[in-house]
């Protein structure tokens, strides 16, 4: 289990950095999902081709994994949103309200006993978000945008938990990262004009880093992680993303970055949550 912990805080430290490469980019936030998806799509092709592995499914199959896809491309979508019209320090900090929104879904999606322990540290996570929403009015929208993430997120992880014990995490990746891509690609032509596609200049440079280091290893990974650890643990170890993304967006962006006293208190809270649990589990599993 600690091999899987430690890949596990490796992601949440490369997937606390997308929330500045989405805000260092100059492109609409549906054009910016578009690309990672589409570069993330060529990475993973090329690994499956490397690996001589077999990405041959059934439709039904692929159609499944394209929907669930979908939900993913809309988490992003909703997530970079939060970052362009907030701080990424409100991004980062509602999406940690993920273990919220699986506490109460994981048992009536996946028909499960229901935890009063995840139950109970939900409802705290939520007084959390509440005491930064409270002092954070003026980025209402940003809130709400991160709080979508979040949800769509956490859709998203529990619906793939039932995935993953059948199929290849590559194939998984490929299949669910090109249903993002074209629901980006749907957007695109509905809410923008011709040029939507249009990228030039740092942008591409933030879209590579943003499609093939912070999108192939975390997505193909995660899923993979999902075989040997809960989904309420690694959806609760993702409030550790705040810590290492606000900390990396006040060393790029210095004061645009800085928060109420408020703010901070309700991050430590959420982020103690994470050490709380695992304290939880471990002391369950030693018992066991």
């Amino acid at each position: 289990m600690k091999k899987q912990l430690i890949e596990l805080h490796l992601i949440v430290i490369l997937l606390g950095f997308t929330a500045i490469l989405g805000k260092l980019a100059s492109i609409s936030t549906l054009t910016l999902v578009f690309y990672r998806t589409l570069i993330a799509i060529c990475g993973i092709f090329f690994l499956l081709l490397l690996k001589k592995q077999n990405y041959k499914l059934s439709f039904a199959n692929i159609s499944k994994m394209m929907g669930i896809g979908g939900i993913l491309g809309l988490h992003w979508l909703c997530f970079f949103g939060s970052a362009k019209t907030s701080t990424i320090s409100i991004s980062l900090v509602t999406f940690a309200t993920m273990s919220v929104f699986t506490s109460f879904l994981k048992p009536l999606i996946l028909k499960e006993k229901v935890s009063l322990r995840e139950i109970g540290i939900g409802i705290v996570a939520t007084l959390a978000v509440a005491l930064i929403f409270g002092y954070e009015t003026t980025y209402a929208l940003g809130t709400t945008l991160g709080l979508l993430s979040a949800l769509f997120a956490a859709l998203f992880s529990i619906m793939n938990v039932k995935l993953v014990h059948k199929h290849e995490s590559r194939v998984i990746s490929l299949y669910e990262i090109s249903g993002a891509c074209l629901t980006m690609l749907l957007g695109i032509s509905v809410f923008q004009n011709k040029d939507g596609l249009y990228i030039q200049g740092l942008d591409i440079l933030w879209v590579s880093i943003l499609g093939l280091v912070c999108t192939v290893y975390p997505q193909t990974k995660m899923i993979e992680l999902l075989k040997k650890l809960d989904v309420f643990t690694i959806n609760l170890s993702l409030n550790l993303e705040p810590v290492y993304g606000i900390l990396m967006a006040y060393f790029i962006f210095g004061e645009k970055e800085k928060m109420s006293i408020q703010f901070y208190i309700g991050a430590a809270i959420l982020v103690g949550l994470v050490f709380v649990d695992v304290f939880l589990k471990y002391k369950s599993e030693k018992k066991a």
